[in-house]
């Protein structure tokens, strides 16, 4: 067989040296298939980090999921801890204002005469009452001055006072706490 000259095919007609649309002409077919091949390849990676990122979120998912689980878990507990601060943080304060009631009740001791019998107090942060029965005049008269004179009382008020022949005096007295200063 006889062999035939090899040909060349050109579909370019010139040269692409010549003018500047033949230069980007020539610039788009030798460079632009690289930046092709580029774009291409930031593409892969792009889509292939996809994955990493996929599984990197749907462990992040899991992990709160968990994480949500121990909350609710420690719900209770943290309720109970809460309610137990709570009861202690009362308790304090009841404990540091008992003091006032205490003193008042010890000096209200002192101050009874012999014949002077309490028979209710009522006691808050701000006010007292009392209802006591005297058996005499004087032992009356007596604890009315001693509550008077006293340093914790003030606005000391006599009301509803009853005379019972066989028992002596009922009375009721109310007088306003003095506050210690802060």
């Amino acid at each position: 067989m006889p062999s035939t000259p090899s040909s060349n095919i050109n579909l370019l007609t010139h040269d692409l040296t010549e003018s500047p649309i033949d230069r980007i002409t020539n610039w788009a077919l030798t460079y632009g298939r690289y930046i092709m091949i580029g774009t291409e390849i930031v593409v892969l990676l792009a889509f292939i980090s996809r994955f990493s990122l996929d599984r990197k979120l749907t462990d992040l998912k899991e992990e709160i999921g968990q994480k949500q689980q121990i909350l609710l878990a420690n719900t209770a507990l943290e309720s109970d801890i809460k309610n137990t601060q709570n009861q202690l943080l009362k308790t304090k304060t009841i404990l540091t204002e008992q003091e006032k009631p205490v003193e008042i009740l010890s000096s209200l001791y002192t101050l009874l005469p012999p014949d002077v019998f309490l028979l209710s107090i009522e006691l808050n942060r701000e006010k007292m009452s009392l209802r006591a029965n005297a058996g005499t005049t004087q032992g009356f008269a007596q604890f009315l001055t001693n509550i008077k004179s006293g340093k914790n009382l003030t606005q000391v008020e006599i009301g509803d006072i009853k005379k019972k022949p066989p028992f002596g005096i009922d009375f009721l007295i109310s007088a306003q706490i003095v506050q210690p200063k802060k």
